[in-house]
């Protein structure tokens, strides 16, 4: 039965996913984080093939999913009312194992005019409330999860889907004009969820491709001074190593790929408490760049 359903394909850009699931609250909320992508069943090739899957009902837990990815089942079920950020977050990760044709940057991206600014970091950095706040100040959203780096033209893909917003950056993202968020997801593994829908723009632009003009790895800290320092290629290049999902697993072509990225990017760290000042802060090194 399962394989007599069609699958529900969605193009992101530099990657296809393939969901099954007979959750129907699942493809609603689908619909409401991806408005702006075509629906299609195609049973053609896709990157990540999932299924997700309702569990029995459990006496205190409640009814859960499952998701399963090559007749496996890499996770502990979730809450049903929780499958969409199961499947994000899921995806993301079996993605991350597997695209090796690529270098992938545990990183934001954001363009301008199809040049691209980087934002590697680790988790609670404030990355992912930095690249929404970036793409409603105008720039291309490219990715909140990972950059995809070609290494034979050392060129930015696109992988634009909706960026998982937790605890108080829903309010900081949400209350910004022209702000879209899915549904919010209390209590999750990770807090309060709730997911930023990328412009329409930048959706129909998730095939064009970008070239890296500068890489900044940003903190938040609350009440933090704004300060931004330099840093020099070495530097740089030592931190999109630790940024990466699989830098190691690439060997030479992953180092060779982090050193032209650091060689034809300018590079600065930014810790920063206030986020229109890091803003105005990104503006402004962008801008002064030749």
């Amino acid at each position: 039965m399962i394989e007599a359903t069609p699958y529900r394909v969605l193009d992101v850009g530099a990657a296809k996913l393939a969901l099954h699931s007979p959750i129907e609250r699942l493809h609603a909320d689908l619909d409401r984080v991806y408005p702006h992508l075509p629906g299609t069943t195609d049973s053609g090739f896709a990157d990540v093939r999932v299924s997700l899957l309702p569990g029995s009902p459990l006496r205190l837990r409640g009814r859960q999913v499952s998701l399963w990815s090559e007749g496996e089942r890499p996770f502990e079920p979730y809450p049903i009312h929780s499958a969409l950020p199961l499947f994000e977050w899921g995806s993301n990760y079996l993605l991350s194992q597997r695209l090796n044709a690529y270098l992938l940057l545990h990183a934001g991206v954001v363009a301008r005019d199809d040049l691209a600014l980087i934002l590697p970091a680790s988790p609670g950095s404030g990355k992912t409330t930095l690249t929404c706040a970036l793409n409603l100040a105008g720039w291309r959203f490219l990715s909140d999860e990972f950059a995809v780096i070609d290494p034979d033209t050392g060129e930015v893909l696109p992988m634009v889907r909706p960026a998982p917003l937790k605890n108080r950056s829903i309010a900081v993202i949400g209350e910004r004009d022209a702000a879209v968020l899915g549904p919010l997801y209390p209590g999750t593994r990770k807090g309060d969820v709730a997911h930023f829908v990328p412009d329409r723009d930048s959706t129909l632009a998730r095939h064009r491709r970008a070239r890296p003009r500068a890489v900044m790895f940003p903190r938040f800290e609350a009440g933090a001074r704004l300060h931004c320092e330099p840093l020099d290629s070495a530097a740089a290049v030592m931190r999109l190593g630790l940024n990466s999902f699989n830098y190691r697993a690439l060997g030479p072509v992953g180092f060779h790929a982090a050193v032209e990225l650091a060689r034809r990017t300018k590079a600065w760290e930014l810790h920063y408490g206030d986020l229109d000042e890091a803003i105005a802060c990104i503006e402004t090194l962008f801008a002064s760049l030749p």
